[in-house]
């Protein structure tokens, strides 16, 4: 297949996705509004027992903002192959001569411009009522920060599509996934909480990184030193998620689909 092929088929799946996304505008409204009503929430509560400010609003509201946008990433690759099993068209698929990297990278492509924006949107407001026009001006490089911190998070979304095409209950599956990405991304619960190991795991997990860094631009820290561990997240989590789904794809490939 030339390149230019594989352009425009890539191109196609995309836009694809988008036709899809855009029948359900009520999803798109949720990933801008419910930050606010969880931070909005947490800082109510909160309230009755300390003074809560804007920037304690901010720490709260990126934090469930990073959630969001994470949960959706690790799933996007997994729930999309469950449907094409649920419609009996994922063998068939999988046996075409379209590399499904390709068709999984694309899909995933759509959700990080959806998310992105989608945090965008959502922050202005509350960034530049905080922050004035400096806010405005640091939301740029955060926003290319969660660009970045999305793909590790894409390269987990790789595997846990490999172990959907194995697995049938895929609901439960990714229930768990949701409670991980939670307790994990460090937004939750303040690490002296937890114990030394599971801290040692949140600051390794790439929803931390991801979060401490955004939160340190929005709030003129500059960048943070867990950039580099950000990076280095980007590089391990692709490589994890290319070889295990790889490695599954090929045995489901000569045994079929269960």
């Amino acid at each position: 297949m030339r390149i230019t092929d594989r352009v425009s088929l890539f191109w196609a799946i995309m836009i694809n996705e988008f036709k899809i996304i855009s029948r359900e505008p009520g999803g798109l409204l949720i990933l801008i509004i419910m930050p606010y009503l969880v931070a909005g929430g947490m800082a109510a509560m909160a309230s009755f027992f300390t003074r809560v400010n804007g920037v304690d609003f901010i720490r709260q509201f990126i934090g469930f903002e990073i959630i969001m946008v994470s949960v959706i990433m690790v799933q996007t690759g997994a729930r999309f192959l469950n449907e094409e099993r649920s419609g009996g068209r994922l063998e068939a698929l999988m046996a075409t001569p379209v590399s499904m990297y390709m068709v999984l990278f694309a899909t995933s492509i759509v959700m990080v411009l959806v998310n992105v924006g989608a945090y965008v949107v959502a922050s202005l407001p509350i960034v530049y009522g905080t922050f004035g026009l400096s806010g405005l001006v640091r939301l740029i490089p955060s926003m290319i920060i969660v660009i970045v911190g999305l793909m590790p998070l894409y390269g987990i979304g790789l595997a846990l599509a490999g172990l959907v095409i194995r697995i049938r209950d895929v609901d439960a599956l990714m229930n768990v996934v949701t409670s991980l990405v939670t307790v994990l991304s460090g937004a939750t619960y303040p690490l002296y909480v937890l114990p030394k190991w599971v801290s040692a795991v949140v600051v390794a997990m790439p929803m931390y990184q991801l979060y401490q860094s955004t939160l340190s631009i929005i709030m003129g820290g500059g960048v943070s030193a867990l950039i580099y561990g950000l990076a280095a997240s980007t590089v391990a989590y692709l490589m994890l998620g290319v070889f295990t789904y790889g490695r599954i794809e090929k045995s489901v490939l000569k045994a079929g689909i269960r």
